[in-house]
């Protein structure tokens, strides 16, 4: 028997999760499309941020770290498909491996290369973290996947594309911040839109990694307790 206090309800968690993929996939794919062919053509490359021209090997570590970054973003989502995973579990295996790799070679070079940023100090330690954090996380997945540990692994996988995932949030954070501040270009800039640009663009970099951070921890929260709440039913 049904009453009004305890309803009948079909559960949309999964299909919330296969929504949530697929948007996560999109924008994925959508920035990597945008930002790695400009790294991709010999002796003219664009560069999306400062380079520091007095550092020669500036340019080819950002190189290197866009395109590996890049790919690996444009195919981290795929090893969250459950489709993918309980019908094609090698291609799986191969995905995931392909990840780590060129999010290895990201994550390193990307050291370098937020070392070397021209963005100030707390965008150098916000990317510092931003690399060291992927590194941690996906270096508990793999020793997770060695032991056999699937649940252990996906929690940690998906702690380190959260991370990576601040390439697109950076984005959204950054067109959300000079909106935001476009009022004040004259009374507070000056008309300086340069200066504008830079303080939006530092509270992107941190508002991607903390918030990312946040959202993935209270996600894997309220997905173990869901499990514990089932499990007692």
């Amino acid at each position: 028997m049904h009453t009004l206090e305890s309803p009948l309800r079909p559960d949309r968690s999964p299909r919330r999760g296969r929504v949530a993929v697929v948007v996560v996939a999109v924008l994925s794919v959508a920035v990597a499309l945008y930002f790695v062919p400009a790294y991709l053509v010999p002796g003219d490359v664009e560069s999306r941020v400062g380079i520091r021209e007095n550092v020669p090997f500036h340019l080819p570590f950002l190189v290197v770290h866009a395109v590996a970054a890049g790919l690996a973003l444009f195919i981290g989502p795929f090893q969250f498909f459950g489709s993918i995973r309980r019908r094609f579990p090698k291609a799986h295996r191969v995905i995931g491996r392909a990840y780590l790799l060129l999010g290895l070679v990201g994550t390193l070079t990307g050291l370098v290369v937020a070392v070397l940023t021209t963005a100030g100090p707390i965008a150098l330690v916000t990317f510092l973290a931003i690399d060291v954090t992927w590194l941690y996380a996906s270096g508990k997945a793999f020793r997770a996947v060695l032991a056999r540990d699937f649940a252990s692994h996906e929690r940690w996988m998906l702690r380190g594309f959260a991370v990576m995932f601040a390439a697109v949030t950076l984005r959204v954070y950054l067109g959300l911040f000079i909106g935001a501040q476009m009022p004040l270009l004259e009374s507070v800039y000056g008309g300086d839109f340069e200066a504008l640009f830079a303080v939006a663009y530092t509270a992107a970099i941190v508002a991607s990694y903390v918030f990312n951070m946040l959202f993935i921890e209270i996600y894997l929260r309220r997905k173990h307790s869901r499990r514990i709440s089932a499990g007692a039913a």
